[in-house]
């Protein structure tokens, strides 16, 4: 309990409580999102290759703008674009629920709003890293992103189950609903927040009178001087086929044709919430995490290594227990990446780094996508989540024989 109050320190800065204040409505309305989106495209006559090409759609936006969104994300008041993104969002999830409503809904609609989205993304995540060292000291910087982890987890506990049950008892356009509300909630919160350590047209103005070429060559050079980042973007670019397709693809799918559907589906996710609180609860407790690179292929391969547990159909309990498991793991990594990165890489840079960052791990997802959503089809959900596992344990090995990411200390 001594560490109680590292986690909760960075509350004390007014513009970081308002970021996460709004995020945390964001979050709840994403989780709902989040839980539904498989059923949507159910609910408009598609299938497992359908849910795969919705994924896709999602993917491709990001794909082709990561890596120029994030010149601009630098260049630009990183509050503001939040704000931007949030409206746009809202304005798009409402649109679907009108759909649903007026029954017009097709999959051209579900592909599109999961286009818009993923355009949305290639803006609102560097931003979203690139605000939060800003507003908190470097010390705070664990504990930041194991509140935000800690919001997200419990949106994901609660928001699966609270989706599943307003589907079952109301319909979609109800979730939609809510997650309209939410991301416009979000960008309320988001506009009150100031920028405290730097003045943020003192940050942004220089950048306007370089060139996008300059720029973009800047953010490349500083993952060139830093072995372990760009060795960990490569690997992470090949786990994540397994690792998103497991998340994304397989485990709707699972719970669809192996348990009751939504309802089930939102306890999976609600377990790989449970584990998630627990992790940032504990990580949030920390000022610094020794052997950083060793820690996050370690909990990456914890994670490949309960996907296969999974595959072998454990009784329900059990499958609660891995998933949590999962989710643990799944965000040890990512608290220990995002920590590390923004305290590794300049400020300046920052949004640069995160979207060649999110392009590595994006890249492969398509194929993967369409892959898995081809093992199913073929070979049976269970040998699909095997294979997923088996990929992401290898990969995990992969990047603990690199000796600059076993350096990362």
């Amino acid at each position: 309990m001594a560490y109680t109050p590292k986690l909760i320190t960075a509350l004390h800065n007014k513009s970081f409580a308002l970021l996460w204040s709004g995020q945390s409505i964001s979050f709840f309305g994403l989780a709902i999102y989040s839980t539904t989106l498989p059923f949507l495209v159910f609910h408009a006559d598609g299938g497992a290759i359908e849910l795969g090409l919705t994924n896709t759609f999602f993917i491709l936006p990001q794909i082709i703008f990561l890596l120029m969104s994030g010149v601009y994300v630098d260049r630009w008041p990183r509050r503001r674009v939040l704000i931007v993104c949030d409206i746009i969002r809202g304005g798009a999830v409402l649109g679907i629920s009108l759909l649903i409503i007026t029954d017009a809904l097709v999959l051209t609609h579900i592909y599109i709003l999961t286009a818009l989205m993923g355009f949305i993304s290639t803006f609102y995540r560097p931003a979203v890293r690139g605000i939060i060292p800003q507003i908190v000291r470097k010390d705070q910087l664990i504990a930041a992103n194991s509140l935000r982890s800690i919001s997200g987890q419990v949106s994901e506990m609660v928001g699966p189950v609270v989706g599943g049950a307003l589907v079952a008892a109301i319909g979609l356009y109800i979730a939609y609903s809510i997650n309209a509300v939410t991301f416009l909630l979000s960008a309320l919160f988001i506009s009150f927040v100031s920028i405290k350590t730097k003045d943020e047209k003192g940050i942004n103005e220089p950048k306007l009178a370089t060139s996008f070429w300059n720029d973009f060559k800047d953010g490349w050079n500083a993952i060139r001087e830093r072995a372990w980042l760009g060795a960990s973007i490569l690997i992470g670019s090949l786990s994540n086929i397994g690792i998103a397709s497991f998340d994304v693809i397989i485990l709707p799918v699972y719970a669809e044709t192996s348990y009751n559907g939504v309802q089930t589906y939102g306890w999976f996710l609600a377990a790989m919430a449970i584990g998630a609180l627990l992790c940032a609860t504990i990580i949030g407790r920390l000022e610094r995490i020794s052997y950083r690179g060793i820690l996050y292929y370690v909990f990456m391969a914890l994670s490949g290594v309960c996907v296969l547990l999974l595959s072998l159909r454990p009784v329900f309990l059990v499958s609660l227990f891995l998933l949590a498991v999962i989710g643990f793991s799944l965000t040890a990594f990512i608290i220990i990446w995002d920590s590390a990165v923004q305290e590794l890489v300049d400020e300046h840079v920052l949004g640069r780094v995160t979207s060649f960052q999110m392009f590595g791990g994006l890249a492969l997802l398509p194929i993967g996508y369409g892959l898995f959503g081809s093992f199913i089809e073929n070979l049976g959900t269970v040998m699909a989540m095997g294979i997923a596992g088996v990929i992401i344990v290898l990969v995990s090995l992969l990047g603990l024989t690199n000796k600059r990411v076993r350096q990362l200390n």
